[in-house]
């Protein structure tokens, strides 16, 4: 057993944690992770990195500690997270699938051989990887086909992305239909890309995994982000799933992402099931 599944042991043997379980469904920490640690025995060296243990982006990702008694972490930013029951707010966590997916062809120009041999060589780094495979559909005309099909002929734009420190509410979708507050988000938050037309932003979180890996994508990766838009009201936001396997992309694009009240639901299912899925094979043109 590792220090944190130790530590997880602690926490979910605790009173505070039962009761908090108990009546409410999920247990927030009220310190940051630095101080958590510390209090429980945890190494002070592993706490800079807070992403690791709290900002878990797939299910298959979480700690078995927490599944097997139907239990899963989220973070709560600056440092902090909550532990949610997975029977009283059912898991924000997709269960996609590639079956039923449209192909968009690409189109390379000859003058620029070389620039596309450029972004087929894959970095070691995994972000510059992401980073990479987000632009190269771009040189391919794919984005230009992706909005057509979405949209007809408009014009459309890359947009910003980054991180950002936002602040939002955060509301879950309990088990018998009810919709319920569970914890105010202020920290980091991290959009991937974005394409803008004149009503509407494609709002991308990218992966770059080995094949049949991300299908489990958490939610969290493209609500989280979203919140910084929802204060543009003339402007729809679709979400869109980016990953890739190796010389294939697929693109799962959501429903108009929905905004409640002054923040978002983290688990309302209607809304995380993709309306269509695309297909990029980048090696389609290789001779």
């Amino acid at each position: 057993m590792t220090e944190w599944e130790d530590l997880l042991k602690k926490i979910i043997n605790g009173q505070d944690f039962r009761t908090a379980i108990q009546t409410k469904g999920f247990y927030k920490s009220d310190v940051r992770f630095t101080e958590f640690v510390e209090q429980y025995g945890f190494s002070r060296k592993l706490a800079p990195r807070v992403a690791d243990y709290l900002s878990i982006d797939r299910w298959s990702l979480q700690s078995k500690i927490l599944t097997e008694i139907d239990c899963y972490i989220l973070r709560t930013g600056n440092g902090k997270f909550v532990i949610i029951k997975e029977t009283q707010f059912p898991r924000p966590y997709l269960d996609l699938t590639t079956s039923d997916s449209t192909q968009l062809e690409i189109k390379e120009d000859t003058e620029f051989s070389e620039l596309y041999k450029a972004f087929r060589k894959d970095p070691k780094d995994r972000s510059a990887q992401e980073d990479a495979a987000l632009e190269f559909p771009n040189v391919l005309g794919c984005y230009d086909l992706l909005i057509k099909e979405l949209f007809g002929n408009v014009k459309w734009y890359v947009g910003p992305r980054g991180n950002k420190v936002s602040q939002f509410k955060v509301y879950g979708k309990k088990s018998n239909g009810e919709t319920t507050f569970l914890y105010d988000y202020s920290g980091q938050e991290e959009l991937d890309y974005t394409i803008w037309t004149k009503d509407c932003i494609l709002l991308f979180e990218a992966k770059s995994l080995s094949k049949n890996k991300g299908l489990d994508i958490g939610w969290h990766k493209m609500a989280y982000p979203a919140s910084r838009f929802s204060k543009i009201s003339n402007y729809t936001i679709k979400p869109i799933y980016f990953l890739r396997w190796e010389n294939t992309i697929h693109l799962f694009v959501f429903p108009k992402f929905q905004f409640y009240n002054d923040g978002i639901i983290i688990n309302d299912k209607k809304n995380q099931i993709p309306e269509k899925t695309f297909r990029i094979d980048l090696d389609s043109n290789l001779s």
